[in-house]
């Protein structure tokens, strides 16, 4: 059905909610500011690194979110996979897409070195023709620039272009762009609050994801 697949990395194609939990109140303690639990944690996930800095530390001042965003990545980086895994069924499936001569890639406002961090180190790099982060804050989701620069770039239309995620972010950035977009309810955000956004497609697991891709399955 589709020639191009974008996936979001946190929540979709990764159960990453631990170890962001883990960096985010190591950061916590080294202000001496109280930890959280990693609902919360999750909670201020999708925005990027500076606006969770900003939540967990109900600041706007900027250079200390900048130092905040910094001591954060420096920790991150050596443990973005000490406990984050792909979710179940989700390699098979890339898989079988790109068996079926589908273009794959990810667009997250993760920082795009964690994320081909996070994607090498767990085995599933090799999948994706291109991993976009945002470059600047104003391209983040739900900003469809990046999305359409992808569209263009691999040659095909909106039509036939999937947006995969699990939060508001990627349903809102698939629709600004005009493509389909793909709910998944196993992430962070779950059932409900995908059905209120209204996603053209909702899947409860991956592998689910094929019968998108062949109707006739």
């Amino acid at each position: 059905m589709f020639d191009l697949y974008l996936f979001d990395l946190d929540g979709t194609l990764v159960d990453t909610r631990r170890d962001i939990a883990e960096a985010t109140n190591r950061i916590l303690q080294l202000h001496a500011r109280p930890v959280v639990d990693v609902v919360t944690v999750v909670s201020w996930v999708g925005d990027g690194l500076d606006d969770m800095m900003k939540q967990a530390f109900q600041t706007d001042e900027g250079e200390f979110v900048d130092e905040l965003v910094d001591e954060f990545r420096s920790y991150y980086m050596d443990h973005c996979t000490d406990f984050s895994h792909i979710y179940e069924g989700c390699s098979e499936t890339l898989t079988s897409l790109r068996e079926r001569g589908a273009h794959l890639s990810v667009l997250t406002n993760k920082p795009q070195d964690l994320s081909l961090e996070i994607l090498r180190h767990l085995g599933i790099l090799r999948h994706f023709d291109r991993v976009v982060g945002p470059g600047d804050a104003d391209l983040r989701k739900p900003n469809p620039s990046s999305l359409l620069s992808l569209i263009r770039d691999i040659g095909t239309s909106r039509e036939r272009t999937l947006m995969v995620g699990d939060s508001r972010n990627d349903v809102l950035v698939a629709r600004n762009a005009g493509v389909a977009s793909c709910g998944c309810t196993f992430g962070y955000i779950g059932r409900e609050a995908l059905l209120e956004l209204k996603p053209t497609y909702l899947i409860e697991s991956w592998p689910e994801l094929l019968l998108l891709a062949d109707p006739a399955s």
